[in-house]
């Protein structure tokens, strides 16, 4: 589905992240140096303690407001993009409308496509802001995989926690926004958490060879449908699966090593947050400039994917 929109821009950007650091030998010591070099991952964090995925996200949505010189009565929206919410009801969203003190006319509600979901909620946000014409949209990316990790198992490294924020305004500017999700859910067991186990279980092979093949078939596929070129997109903030994804990514796409902007070496892979956990931690947001290119894109368990570009308007 390719949604289009006008006028849309980040104004505003914030990570929270868990105290308690885990280094590689501290879970799987035997393969420490392994995941370093291979999967380029060192640390993680994880939420421990008396810790809250839902207090992080509260953190995150405050300091994103304030980053934008907003105040929370001025967010007409909020999505929450996660598959690992601390509660089964009510929506982490609504938690934090209530927390903030948000306005009862701005709608709160959560969304799941676990690693796709800051994309799929990109999407959504779009068509909601087209359809309204203004607004500024609150949407956060939070998961903690922590709580579905079976740490007897050797993928016990790929995921760490966290909560991460943007504040996306739509204007009258005509730089444009399009995004496009898909999904194949053909192959759902390839990684999936069980009612019963309550762990995730995953093939890694699958994920590997669906990030690594969609991904850059999806960039170009919009690429082609706004007339552009790859080589015309000045910044890249992806999904975090892996140093190994994301250099076949580069290649497929023809873009020098590191164009992708990377965190997931003190991050690892932080599920539906990955996206704007990096773009804070790239410090780019006031290094862009007006007219630019920036794409996003992620795969989640599905399988979900989705690739948005945007034109910086500010």
């Amino acid at each position: 589905m390719l949604i289009r929109s006008n006028g849309l821009s980040i104004v505003g950007s914030s990570l929270s992240l868990p105290e308690s650091s885990k280094l590689n030998s501290e879970i799987w010591p035997s393969t420490s140096e392994w995941v370093e070099k291979t999967l380029g991952i060192e640390s993680r964090r994880h939420i421990s303690g008396s810790e809250k995925l839902i207090d992080f996200c509260i953190t995150s949505a405050k300091n994103a407001i304030e980053s934008a010189n907003l105040k929370p009565q001025d967010i007409d929206c909020i999505i929450i993009a996660t598959s690992t919410p601390d509660y089964i009801n009510p929506s982490m969203a609504a938690i934090v409308h209530g927390a903030i003190g948000a306005r009862n006319e701005c709608p709160a509600f959560d969304i799941q496509a676990v690693c796709a979901g800051f994309i799929y909620g990109m999407g959504i946000l779009a068509s909601l802001a087209e359809s309204s014409g203004k607004g500024n949209y609150l949407l956060i990316g939070a998961d903690q995989f922590s709580k579905i990790t079976d740490f007897d198992k050797r993928d016990s490294v790929f995921f760490g926690d966290a909560a991460a924020a943007m504040i996306i305004k739509k204007s009258e500017s005509k730089s444009i926004f399009a995004a496009e999700i898909y999904a194949d859910g053909k192959n759902w067991m390839d990684f999936h958490t069980p009612n019963t186990t309550k762990k995730f279980a995953m093939n890694s092979r699958a994920v590997n060879s669906m990030a690594s093949e969609m991904l850059p078939k999806a960039v170009k596929d919009l690429c082609n449908k706004l007339s552009i070129e790859v080589s015309d997109i000045s910044f890249f903030f992806t999904h975090q699966p892996s140093k190994v994804v994301l250099d076949k990514v580069e290649s497929a796409l023809d873009l020098n090593e590191g164009r992708i902007h990377r965190n997931l070496s003190t991050r690892a892979n932080t599920a539906s947050a990955s996206i704007p956990s990096v773009f804070f931690d790239s410090v780019q947001m006031s290094k862009i400039k007006a007219g630019e290119l920036v794409c996003f894109a992620a795969i989640g368990a599905g399988w979900v994917w989705g690739v948005a570009i945007m034109e910086w308007g500010i």
